[in-house]
């Protein structure tokens, strides 16, 4: 049998030339296939997130699920605002208007926190009395007691409040600052640090009352400058034990029903387990104000300050470099005007970074 001839004049593609060809096409499908899946996850994460915006509006935090979520929606409203430029850079106008909701909720939400904060802040009267304050999460810490000292030092607040106070850390700052805060009001809980709490004052404590319903709570009041102020410190249970969702609205609820009956300037400040996006935020700033929202910059986060949890088990967890959450918080009535809010840059070793803020005693011009 005769081999068989290639035709005069053609030109027979070499074998890598064919597997180079073969290879561009295998690669161009699978490039489209993985833009595809991209595209179709934007638009999925976009219309997920938009159902859930409007059952939270519906339902609000009832469904636990929900209030979990809830607890996390400013970090998920994050990605919509990267994926929405991107979806227009494509040209994918439909694919767009699917992140359009989370983008206009985070606009509201937290676009006047990068307003910068003298443009926010009101004109105050000079007869106002000028009143600084700090909340502090010490997270029950049973050493580490100069590195806390240090963080309260450095703040050089006029009212220190305090959750999480152990036995020994009250120990430690009544006796360190007997002469910087001397009135002082501490209830630590014998073998239980967690419910414990405190304040450090450079006024005058005119009464002292603290109870528990789960965690513990503290009301004070202050003779600032002639004028009798209640400062509320609380500490609602974290959500995220059995019922917690429910245990936090009842004791924010139980704390919001002792401050409408105030009539003195009043204060509400702590750790309260929180996000601004939840139901029990809504209900505080129904009646006060938060100071992040009047004169803080960004967003805040305060938890956790360097993943301690995570610590305790080296090589299994990453680390958390920064916070991202605000659950930390200083609210206030019509008889303050915030002047300054800013989260502590060192946490002591405790978990929470500190929340100060400058305000004024006073009515605004």
């Amino acid at each position: 049998m005769s081999e068989k001839l290639p035709v005069a004049g053609s030109i027979q593609p070499s074998p890598a030339y064919v597997s180079q060809t073969s290879l561009r096409g295998y690669l161009r499908l699978l490039a489209r296939a993985v833009g595809n899946v991209f595209i179709a996850l934007i638009g999925a994460y976009g219309l997920n997130l938009t159902v859930f915006l409007v059952l939270r509006d519906l339902v609000g935090e009832r469904w636990t699920l929900l209030a979990l979520f809830n607890s996390f929606l400013h970090l998920m409203l994050i990605p919509p605002l990267v994926f929405m430029p991107l979806c227009l850079l494509l040209r994918r106008r439909r694919l767009a208007l699917t992140q359009l909701p989370a983008v206009l909720v985070f606009v509201v939400s937290y676009g006047p926190l990068f307003i910068p904060p003298s443009v926010r802040a009101a004109q105050i009267s000079p007869e106002a009395v000028p009143i600084r304050v700090l909340t502090y999460n010490l997270k029950s810490e049973e050493d580490g007691f100069e590195l806390l000292a240090g963080v309260i030092d450095e703040a050089d607040a006029d009212i220190v409040a305090m959750q999480e106070v152990g036995e020994g850390a009250a120990n430690f700052l009544a006796t360190e600052f007997a002469d910087e805060y001397p009135y002082q009001a501490f209830h630590p809980q014998t073998g239980e640090p967690i419910p414990g709490q405190g304040v450090l004052s450079r006024y005058p404590i005119l009464s002292d009352e603290y109870w528990r319903i789960y965690l513990g709570h503290q009301r004070v009041t202050l003779d600032v400058a002639g004028t009798a102020v209640v400062v509320y410190n609380l500490h609602p249970v974290q959500p995220l034990v059995r019922d917690g969702f429910d245990k936090r609205a009842e004791e924010i609820s139980a704390g919001l029903e002792r401050t409408t009956l105030e009539t003195l300037p009043t204060l509400m400040v702590g750790d309260f387990n929180m996000s601004d996006q939840s139901d029990a935020y809504r209900q505080i700033t129904s009646l006060y104000a938060d100071v992040w929202h009047k004169v803080g910059w960004g967003m805040g986060f305060i938890f956790p300050a360097g993943a301690p949890y995570f610590r305790s088990i080296p090589g299994r967890m990453p680390s958390i470099p920064e916070p991202l959450v605000r659950i930390d918080y200083i609210f206030h009535d019509e008889a303050f005007q915030a002047l300054e809010a800013r989260v502590l840059p060192s946490s002591g070793g405790s978990d929470h970074r500190p929340l100060f803020a400058r305000l004024a005693l006073g009515a605004s011009q």
